[in-house]
């Protein structure tokens, strides 16, 4: 897994013309980081997550991914760097009803058009404890089974660095802890820079470095 560094400078995000979301956020995250973004709901975490996994752009700043200006990189290359560098995981895990537990971890790599990809599921089932649910849908699953198999489906496509937006907020304490280490394990075996949004404190423990995301304006990087 190739390693990215990620930097953000003056970054602002507005939209509509109206008020400033985000307001000169400057960023250095390195690779390998246990990275959280600390914030009440509405500070402007998502809005900053969606703009380091390239779904959205700047109003102002640059973004550079491992050196490379995102603003001046084609629509098919931030396509391709969504698909095969950044791994997403949902606060609602974002999980296909219909589809088992196997066939969603699955999935990344078919849309990457990746030829045997069994075998890449197997692993990432046994690494994080859900082998036996293979043939599982999501709703036989309990909130943390969820959120780990929204792991192991980010990490399919052996992505540089994985997102989180309040993955926690709906489990108990014990499943916090075991969501957590799964993106610890995620981080320290698979090698992913993991960025967290979220305002649980239990989140807090597991991460190398912390931000404070109020009103649009960064601070910390501690």
């Amino acid at each position: 897994m190739k390693q990215m560094n990620i930097v953000l400078k003056d970054v602002w995000k507005s939209y509509d013309q109206r008020k400033d979301i985000l307001k000169g956020i400057n960023m250095d995250i390195e690779a390998n980081d246990m990275v959280l973004i600390k914030g009440r709901s509405g500070s402007g975490k998502t809005t900053l997550l969606n703009l380091i996994g390239c779904i959205d752009t700047p109003s102002k700043g640059t973004i550079f991914l491992n050196g490379y200006n995102t603003g001046e990189l084609s629509n098919k290359e931030l396509a391709n760097i969504r698909l095969h560098k950044i791994g997403i995981v949902f606060q609602a895990h974002n999980l296909i009803n219909d589809l088992t537990v196997f066939e969603n971890v699955l999935l990344p790599m078919k849309i990457a058009k990746w030829h045997d990809g069994d075998w890449k599921v197997r692993e990432l089932l046994k690494t994080f404890d859900l082998y036996e649910y293979s043939s599982k849908y999501p709703n036989e699953l309990s909130g943390g089974e969820r959120q780990r198999v929204a792991v192991a489906r980010a990490l399919a496509n052996s992505p540089n660095v994985l997102l989180a937006d309040e993955p926690t907020a709906s489990l108990d304490i014990d499943n916090c802890d075991i969501v957590m280490e799964a993106f610890k394990k995620a981080n320290k075996e698979f090698g992913a820079t993991v960025i967290i949004a979220s305002h649980d404190p239990a989140v807090e423990s597991y991460m190398d470095k912390k931000y404070y995301l109020k009103k649009g304006v960064l601070g910390g990087g501690e």
